[in-house]
């Protein structure tokens, strides 16, 4: 059809309004200085490289028959796990790779780690998840459903996994081991947990927490691949990181712990986090 592109293009920008909200390509571009075009060719990549409408269609089949306040629960954790991994994208890949290949892309890296995930997490976040997923089981949602959901929050992460892997040269489980094991050893999952629950007062302090979670993300990814291409031959190569760093990270841990746990969580202390992360990946 000689306007397909025009439709395709139409179906597109609907389907993101819906999803994502009238103000989703706005909060993005203000998030990343990313441009419109960038931001909707992203949502494509996330709604097609999750499967998305295949989700919503299994959440849209429960209307009348579970709370409504339960169903707008499971909409929401889908939003935003569309909003998170496409701010990521914007943040952290160029996009120049044709559509198709980034969709397949992120599709393969989910079923190399979907079925895995719950099995290399740390304690922690395993215990939220199966938390999570009670609460929406006994909620009404069917208990596949639940499960997924319950996941979303670690799904977010694939693309930064597969990230790792490709800058590391490893295979992506190999990377995920190493991604999780970085992200207990220096308590990442807490972190993140109580920054979701920081409100800032003002913008900048709004830019503030979102640039400070992103380095704390980098510099996650950064000891990684560290660990697995000065490592990689080590039965678990972050520990071994960690032994060759010797005195001077087990410091830094300890401040970082001290930071993140020593009472409630700011901004400024997060922000303080993100350097100490910074100062290790320099290592």
């Amino acid at each position: 059809h000689r306007l397909r592109r025009e439709i395709i293009a139409r179906v597109v920008a609907n389907d993101l309004v819906n999803r994502g909200g009238p103000s989703f390509v706005n909060r993005l571009q203000e998030a990343t200085g990313r441009p419109a075009a960038d931001v909707v060719r992203t949502f494509a990549v996330v709604r097609d490289g999750f499967a998305l409408p295949a989700l919503y269609r299994e959440i849209d089949a429960l209307d009348n028959q579970i709370d409504g306040q339960i169903q707008l629960d499971l909409y929401q954790s889908v939003s935003r796990l569309i909003f998170v991994t496409s701010g990521w994208y914007l943040k952290n890949e160029a996009g120049s790779a044709p559509l198709g290949q980034r969709i397949v892309e992120l599709q393969e890296a989910r079923k190399a780690l979907e079925p895995k995930l719950v099995s290399l997490l740390p304690a922690f976040s395993r215990e939220r998840i199966e938390e999570r997923r009670q609460g929406l089981f006994k909620g009404g949602a069917p208990e596949k459903l639940a499960g997924q959901l319950a996941l979303a929050e670690v799904a977010e992460l694939i693309p930064d996994i597969a990230l790792t892997a490709r800058t590391a040269n490893a295979d992506i489980v190999s990377a995920a081991k190493a991604f999780f094991a970085v992200s207990d050893a220096f308590r990442i999952p807490r972190v993140e947990e109580a920054a979701r629950s920081i409100m800032p007062p003002d913008y900048y302090d709004q830019l503030a927490l979102s640039r400070a979670t992103d380095t704390i993300g980098v510099g996650r990814r950064g000891i990684a691949v560290a660990a697995l291409t000065s490592h990689g031959a080590a039965a678990d190569p972050v520990a071994a990181w960690l032994e060759a760093g010797g005195e001077r990270i087990a410091r830094i841990r300890e401040r970082l712990q001290a930071l993140t746990e020593g009472g409630d969580i700011t901004v400024s202390r997060l922000s303080v986090a993100s350097g100490l992360m910074t100062d290790l990946t320099g290592m």
